[in-house]
């Protein structure tokens, strides 16, 4: 499986500066490491960064899966949809050559898994052109009903921050597409969680990291 490494620009507001200044030294924590994580799931990670002196931090994945930016201190880790091979992921938090990192494994799913593509789409409010969202359920069945949602905001205009049209693809195929159309304001630039649930008995919801720009 490719491995592949993702790396985003992390700018950490609120952080502790005391000290800004004083020489004292940089330090980066990872506050809730994992050891494994199971196929398709998204698990977010958080960094406490002392003595940072408002310098930006950079956090990366290498292994398999994707990372986004969607806090100020912390990070969505989307997993891949089936373990890659070799099944090692890292991901990574540098600050002034700094850095923190957690190394952990996939684990396979134990029912169907839904995954979305692209897992970071980018899309401009109050822009009528639709994204196309492609859906992948492994071990689909033609009973298979899947929910498109997308997390509401203030941010957003009526706090909705988009909506989808019909689910299109034969039923148990596996393979499925969305429209998606994102709200016609945000008052500043926002990042939003798509999520596409399946009635499938043990399922794994697919998940999709948003950027709405004004």
């Amino acid at each position: 499986m490719l491995r592949f490494r993702i790396v985003l620009t992390l700018l950490l507001a609120g952080l502790t500066l005391s000290g800004c200044g004083s020489g004292k030294a940089t330090t980066v924590t990872i506050t809730n490491p994992i050891t494994s994580l199971g196929a398709g799931q998204a698990y977010v990670f958080t960094a406490d960064i002392e003595h940072g002196h408002k310098a930006g931090a950079t956090v990366s994945v290498s292994g398999g899966g994707t990372i986004v930016i969607t806090g100020s201190d912390s990070a969505t880790y989307i997993a891949p949809p089936v373990p890659p091979s070799p099944n090692s992921v890292t991901v990574k938090v540098t600050v002034n050559g700094v850095s923190a990192s957690d190394t952990f494994t996939i684990t396979a799913a134990t029912g169907p898994v839904v995954s979305i593509t692209p897992v970071t789409p980018t899309v401009t409010a109050g822009d009528a052109t639709a994204t196309t969202l492609t859906i992948a359920v492994t071990d689909d069945d033609a009973s298979d009903v899947l929910t498109p949602e997308v997390a509401s905001s203030p941010l957003c205009s009526g706090s909705v921050c988009g909506t989808f049209g019909t689910i299109t693809g034969t039923p148990g195929g596996g393979a499925y597409t969305v429209q998606y159309t994102p709200p016609s304001s945000v008052t500043e630039s926002t990042v939003q969680t798509i999520t596409v649930t399946s009635t499938l008995a043990s399922s794994t919801p697919g998940t999709a990291i948003v950027t709405i720009s004004p």
